[in-house]
């Protein structure tokens, strides 16, 4: 038999192996595009779960662009983790920083920043929506769900229009206070750089981020410390910050209050407590810090421009982050308000961070009903059913729990650091809590921090800003099968 008829014969069986092997690749290929589909229908079955994910896509690429040596100042990279920092402190509207914004990162940095806190205050999922609602494109299912839920809306048709509204007042809002930050800051320093300074500003302060550029005028790390007297930039930062955490549900309520007469019960629980926090905690203020002479400090500042300062305190802690007062040091007891301002935060499908204040009028509604021998939670002559009481408990002890683990991991992280008295216990609750609540005011150092430590506050603020119950709800895989199983009573001892 010649070598030719060997090879033919040989031939079949060649490409019989091949096609086996062809086939097991297919098969490979297959069970890979199988779990590829059921990971992206896993993450599409849940509205909260897309929000949630969307949150953690968006800083993966803000991370990337951040570490590029284009986004400094110096053309170095800054490295992976403190991208990550920035970019999650961006994304999640914190305002914590490892760097200066101002002196450390170039305009493209700039920019990828701005377009981080843009994204982070208003949702990816809202603003996909509404440039879906622009190009006229359907929208699946999920996708409607997840634009009702990240808005606060109960009703696609009206989440539709509200889209659209939190955009023009958005633009709006940020546009008319960075023009005016914009005019202040050019009474001291050039018009180009007081209008990127103003308008950075503008959109920081709307979306509760505390970000800023006045590092390259009054230093690093200084914030609004060289204008802590300045009414006009106070005010208009706290009215931004004010209205950006009133959340959009209460925007669309007082934008058509002429039409309906009346604001909404939600509506009138958040303008309640937002005056209650903002009167109570500048009143406070006003009493803990009168006589701190120290530098930044309130009471080193005139008695007329006294009030301005507290008041700008007491609302920029509960969500923004910005600070014209040294916040290391406050006293004592400014610090431990200031934690439960942080911890409060704004309202609920807003551009701020905390538990949220209607969490905390729920648990205080129903510590009240319990004293005085109600059955029946309820709050202004409203009764609040047997769920939204569960999710308020939750939602605080949830927040409880990891500004306790927080706290202790960073004791543990930075134990040299409270030896020394660098800094003390209060300070790292005061910093943690800042990076939960997406707050972003400290009383320590951020930048000296391990890293470690910050690993730690990168996961607060994360938390933090996705909300404990929705970051819980989430990532379950399965929905539970035992609401219909009714267990025996269990008799214990409580208090």
């Amino acid at each position: 038999m010649s070598l030719d008829s060997n090879n033919q014969e040989s031939r079949p069986q060649i490409t019989k192996i091949t096609g086996k092997k062809r086939s097991v690749q297919a098969i490979k290929d297959q069970q890979k595009g199988t779990r590829s589909n059921k990971f992206l229908k896993w993450i599409s079955a849940s509205a909260t779960r897309m929000i949630t994910l969307s949150f953690g896509l968006v800083i993966v690429v803000g991370t990337v662009l951040l570490a590029l040596p284009a986004a400094t100042s110096n053309g170095r990279s800054i490295g992976l983790l403190n991208a990550l920092f920035t970019a999650t402190s961006a994304t999640c509207v914190t305002g914590l920083i490892v760097a200066d914004t101002a002196l450390t990162w170039s305009t493209f940095g700039h920019a990828v920043i701005l377009i981080l806190i843009q994204i982070g205050g208003l949702g990816l999922i809202t603003i996909m929506s509404f440039f879906m609602l622009a190009a006229r494109r359907k929208m699946k299912l999920k996708t409607m769900l997840a634009m009702q839920e990240s808005v606060g809306s109960d009703s696609f048709i009206t989440a539709k229009d509200l889209v659209k509204r939190i955009i023009f007042v958005t633009a709006s809002c940020e546009l008319i206070g960075g023009l005016i930050l914009s005019w202040r800051y050019a009474q001291v320093m050039p018009l180009r750089q007081a209008f990127s300074t103003g308008i950075f500003q503008g959109v920081s302060a709307f979306c509760n981020a505390g970000f800023d550029l006045l590092g390259r005028f009054s230093g690093p790390y200084t914030s609004l410390t060289a204008f802590n007297g300045d009414p006009v930039i106070l005010m208009t930062t706290a009215l931004l910050i004010i209205i950006g955490g009133l959340g959009f549900v209460v925007w669309d309520d007082l934008a058509n209050i002429f039409k309906r007469k009346r604001l909404h019960y939600h509506s009138r629980l958040v303008l309640i407590m937002t005056g209650i926090l903002i009167a109570g905690g500048t009143i406070f203020f006003l009493l803990a810090e009168w006589q701190n002479t120290g530098t930044h400090c309130l009471g080193s500042l005139p008695t007329w421009q006294r009030p301005f300062a507290a008041f700008f305190q007491s609302v920029t802690l509960r969500t923004a982050g910005f600070n014209s007062l040294d916040q290391a040091l406050l006293t004592p007891p400014s610090k431990i308000l200031g934690i439960f301002l942080m911890f409060t935060g704004a309202g609920p499908a807003s551009t701020g961070g905390g538990v949220k204040i209607t969490t905390i009028a729920i648990l205080f509604a129903t510590i009240s009903s319990y004293f005085h021998g109600r059955d029946a939670i309820s709050l202004g002559r409203y009764r609040y059913n047997r769920e939204l009481v569960q999710r308020a408990l939750v939602i605080a002890s949830v927040g409880m729990l990891i500004l306790i683990t927080g706290g202790l991991l960073l004791a543990f992280f930075e134990a040299e650091h409270l030896m020394a008295g660098n800094f003390s216990t209060l300070d790292i609750f005061y910093e943690v809590t800042s990076g939960f609540a997406t707050v972003g005011v400290t009383s320590l150092a951020t930048p000296v921090l391990s890293i470690s430590s910050r690993f730690v506050l990168i996961a607060a603020m994360y938390l933090g800003r996705v909300g404990p119950a929705s970051f819980a709800i989430g990532l379950t895989f399965h929905q539970s099968s035992e609401k219909s199983v009714i267990y025996p009573e269990g008799k214990t001892f409580v208090g």
